[in-house]
């Protein structure tokens, strides 16, 4: 099969055709990340780095679940489980994190970010996705969002975040639309390309550790 894109849940991190394409990897050939994992405890849930050991047939199904892939802007990706593994341990709690999102009244994974950092110039940008449907539309990311950012803010030297959002993908637009920790920079118009060729437009919204009060100007959206 064709190696896929690397799966973001939603198109939040960079344009869908600039995004980086892994190559799966067998879970014996994994080598021990170098960052420190992220752990973080908020609003009745935990965030913390995922490792290969985590992998499962449940998450596994979200790859292959519509709505998530027309999110995605991608086909349904054809990954085993062992690829599943390959793919996560390619994140280093570095340069590059994939954060699971668990309820913390049971431990069930629900859902993720993705956080790619362009370390010289302090910026995250940023990827998520609700695997878990009895968590869609609950609030799940309002709930998350804050501690994520203070964590990477005060804890990781990031100075910016950034999130790419299809501009038709208006469940995640909820999360960003009138959220106080965002604010929208640009509507990229045309920037990618859907899996049936149509052109699709992309929303750019932005967070500040340190917000001037020309960034927090909102364009319309």
């Amino acid at each position: 099969m064709s190696t896929p894109t690397r799966p973001i849940v939603v198109s939040l991190a960079r344009p869908l055709m600039q995004m980086a394409t892994p190559v799966p990897i067998a879970a014996s050939q994994l080598q021990i990340s170098p960052g420190r994992p992220v752990l973080i405890e908020s609003n009745g849930f935990v965030l913390r780095s995922l490792t290969p050991g985590d992998a499962d047939l449940r998450m596994l199904s979200w790859l292959s679940n519509e709505q998530m892939m027309q999110g995605l802007n991608l086909a349904s990706l054809d990954f085993d489980l062992d690829q599943l593994r390959g793919f996560i341990g390619r994140f280093d709690n570095f340069r590059s994190y994939f954060i699971g999102i668990f309820a913390k009244s049971d431990g069930l994974l629900i859902g993720f970010y993705t956080i790619d950092v362009d370390l010289k110039h302090r910026i995250g940008q940023v990827t998520t996705g609700i695997g878990e449907s009895r968590y869609e539309g609950k609030g799940t990311l309002w709930a998350t969002f804050g501690a994520l950012l203070s964590h990477f803010y005060a804890e990781r030297n990031i100075e910016k975040f950034s999130a790419h959002i299809l501009a038709r993908n208006f469940r995640m637009l909820f999360n960003f639309r009138n959220n106080p920790l965002f604010i929208f920079e640009a509507c990229l118009q045309q920037e990618c390309l859907a899996p049936n060729g149509e052109r699709l437009d992309i929303l750019v919204f932005s967070s500040f550790k340190n917000p001037r009060a020309s960034d927090m100007k909102r364009p319309s959206t």
